[in-house]
């Protein structure tokens, strides 16, 4: 009696062993494809999130081509404004005042002809610097490139901000990973040194 009794009580702990034991792996099971789920949808969103590099890139391409369309503009209407100058210049030429005409109209239109021409060379002046910018090179790059990336930082502070301590994470890796090349090779230089002193040694004591 007390021996079926043991029997069944060690049957009952045997499957009460075994639904713990299934219990605990369908848990851990689970929690793997919780986590797998999880690392799945932070790859994916690692993935659809621009870098900061792309990010940066995008929006200066954008306030470049912004600033390139301006100038452009401005060049199209400067242009125009000279021309209507130049007819303006002409027609102005064209009314000369004749020999026997009095010297205070000679004069008047003297002073006009100098105001159309003042008018003129600060058109072509305005339109020389819009060209310079439009095509000139600055301190570290062409200009327009640099008009716009000052313009980015005023609009996207934040943007901007990450792009720098971005740049400046990359310089600090670049500067560490030269500072252990040029340990390396002093090192390599220094056991070639070492190398050749003792072998210079072992050759002096040979001959003695």
């Amino acid at each position: 009696m007390n021996q079926q009794r043991e029997q069944l009580q060690q049957q009952a702990r045997a499957a009460q062993q075994s639904i713990s034991t299934s219990f605990d792996a369908e848990s851990q099971a689970d929690s793997l494809v919780e986590r797998a789920n999880a690392e799945q949808a932070e790859q994916a969103t690692l993935l659809d999130t621009p870098s900061i590099e792309s990010q940066y890139a995008t929006a200066l391409a954008a306030q470049v081509e912004s600033k390139h369309d301006q100038v452009e503009r401005i060049e199209d209407r400067l242009e125009s404004l000279i021309e209507q100058q130049s007819s303006r210049l002409q027609q102005a030429r064209s009314q000369q005042p004749g020999l026997i005409a009095l010297p205070s109209t000679k004069s008047k239109w003297q002073q006009q002809i100098h105001q159309q021409q003042s008018t003129m060379q600060r058109l072509q002046g305005r339109l020389e610097i819009v060209r310079e910018i439009k095509d000139g090179m600055g301190v570290h790059g062409p200009r327009i490139e640099e008009m716009a990336a000052r313009r980015l930082r005023h609009q996207e502070p934040g943007l901007t901000s990450e792009w720098d301590e971005h740049q400046e994470e990359l310089r600090r890796t670049v500067a560490l990973q030269r500072k252990k090349e040029m340990e390396q090779r002093q090192s390599a230089t220094n056991g070639k040194t070492l190398g050749t002193s003792q072998t210079l040694v072992l050759a002096i004591g040979t001959r003695s």
